[in-house]
């Protein structure tokens, strides 16, 4: 028995030995192009940090994402929740019907505080531009959770995203608020109008978006007929498969409606750098196949169009915004694009140097129940 025990403990000892040394020399990254997401980093040590537990947490953090092997890994393990345990979901991620994948989300306590402030913030905003004659619009875009409800997998129960907008839009004062929920359920009947793999609507669903803009806003949209439909790729696996790593996973296709004014624009301003298009083919090539609208996440983008016309729009937004940035352009001779999670500078000042004509809010609902960067906007006039 004791010698039964010595050869288990040495082979035990050695395994570990060896597991340590391949994560010592396995190559370090900073970013996780299959997860999308930047990989945690190791914490600077300090008293206060290792007493109350942010120290130890944080280099837990770090050996979960760097341990070697670890797509792999997170492949099996994925392969072993929904196929051999055959649970609905993996990693806070809903397993559907017909390839479809859904996030979960709440919408407790923490979140309906956190949208009263966002309200209280565009209310404010809309007041003191209505006073300069500037209307805003705000638009919330449903989750594809609540559009493809019909896909969930059974016995999955989700807050109603219906009821959240009206609620929402009942409280927001001074906005022009266009509630697009049930058009897009109209639509999605016949055309899908979300990724199957991703957060995000598609260019058929930001479409729909973009005709129920230009209704409120006396503008005249662009039809379809006028567009070129180009299919960028079939081999787009988004967010919610990088969450979920389910094996076998059908890709989806992403397309885009082309024209001259959306081609052929005079200039776009980007974090870093200032280019001609409002499309990034380089995303193409990588995991985050998303970005290829718009140039990916960015603090502030200013796209400059033939467009004639002294008509400027502002768009506070989220990443939604940027699929619908194919057709905003079409009916602006510019139109800046701000993300609030990244910017610090007074809005105010902002829209006043450069003399806008209409602002639009634009977010998912999702989204906007845990963004906090929207009530905390420097806006002072």
């Amino acid at each position: 028995m004791k010698k039964r025990n010595k050869i288990f403990f040495i082979t035990f000892m050695t395994v570990w030995i060896l597991i340590v040394a391949i994560n010592f020399i396995f190559p370090k990254k900073t970013f996780s192009e299959q997860e999308n997401r930047m990989l945690a980093t190791i914490p600077r040590f300090s008293f206060t940090n290792f007493v109350n537990g942010d120290y130890l947490n944080g280099v837990n953090d770090y050996i979960n994402d760097h341990f070697a092997f670890r797509n792999i890994y997170l492949k099996i393990n994925s392969w072993w929740e929904t196929s051999i345990m055959r649970k609905n979901e993996n990693n806070g991620v809903y397993v559907g019907k017909d390839g479809y994948l859904f996030e979960k989300y709440e919408y407790g306590q923490e979140e309906q505080k956190n949208v009263i402030k966002n309200i209280k913030k565009i209310s404010q905003i809309a007041e003191l531009e209505k006073m300069q004659g500037i209307p805003t619009y705000f638009i919330l875009v449903p989750n594809s959770i609540y559009i493809n409800s019909d896909k969930l997998p059974n016995n999955v129960d989700t807050p109603n995203q219906k009821e959240i907008i009206n609620k929402i839009f009942e409280n927001t004062k001074n906005t022009i608020n266009i509630n697009v929920t049930d058009i897009m359920n109209e639509n999605n009947k016949i055309t899908p109008l979300y990724f199957k793999t991703d957060h995000h609507m598609n260019s058929d669903g930001a479409y729909v978006v973009y005709s129920e803009f230009c209704k409120k806003a006396n503008l005249k949209n662009t039809e379809l007929s006028e567009f070129n439909k180009e299919i960028i790729t079939n081999e787009f696996l988004g967010t919610f498969d990088s969450k979920a790593q389910i094996i076998n996973q059908e890709p989806d296709q992403i397309t885009v409606y082309k024209n001259d004014l959306n081609t052929n624009i005079r200039e776009a301003i980007y974090d870093k750098e200032t280019t001609n298009s409002i499309f990034n083919e380089d995303y193409l090539d990588g995991k985050d196949k998303y970005s290829y609208f718009l140039n990916g996440s960015n603090s502030r983008v200013v796209v400059k169009t033939n467009v004639k016309n002294n008509k400027k729009l502002l768009v506070i937004k989220d990443s939604y915004a940027h699929i619908m940035a194919q057709f905003l352009c079409q009916n602006y001779n510019e139109v800046h694009f701000l993300d609030p999670r990244y910017t610090n500078f007074d809005y105010g000042e902002y829209i006043k140097e450069n003399n806008f004509t209409d602002i639009l809010f634009l977010y998912n609902v999702s989204t906007f129940l845990d963004d906090n960067s929207i009530n905390k906007i420097n806006y002072n006039k």
